[in-house]
């Protein structure tokens, strides 16, 4: 059950910790990086995965990881206003520590 989530949710976290890289970097404006973010997959990994969530305590770090994307691309405008660019500091952070986290596939 684990193995199947696994690829789709490290490959969304990293593809995520790229383009907030791109972003602290000046590389890419709010927008861009507001567009790629919305492009990542998260909710239809929720919705696919989220009787197994509720069934195998094993995959928390996976559900934690995209629930924090998902309230990521739901609420970007806030975040970015409230806190600035900085924001993705923190995010990637923990998208790491998430994903440190993640049973061996």
């Amino acid at each position: 059950m684990t193995h199947s989530i696994h690829d789709p949710t490290v490959q969304i976290i990293n593809e995520a910790i790229i383009i907030m890289d791109q972003f602290m970097r000046d590389r890419i404006d709010l927008d861009v990086y507001r567009q790629k973010l919305l492009m990542l997959d998260v909710d239809d990994l929720l919705e696919m995965y989220k009787e197994d969530f509720k069934k195998d305590a094993k995959m928390i770090y996976y559900l934690d990881a995209l629930m924090l994307l998902s309230s990521l691309q739901q609420e970007l405008d806030f975040q970015v206003a409230e806190y600035g660019e900085s924001v993705a500091s923190e995010d990637m952070k923990c998208l790491r520590e998430l994903l440190a986290k993640f049973p061996d596939a």
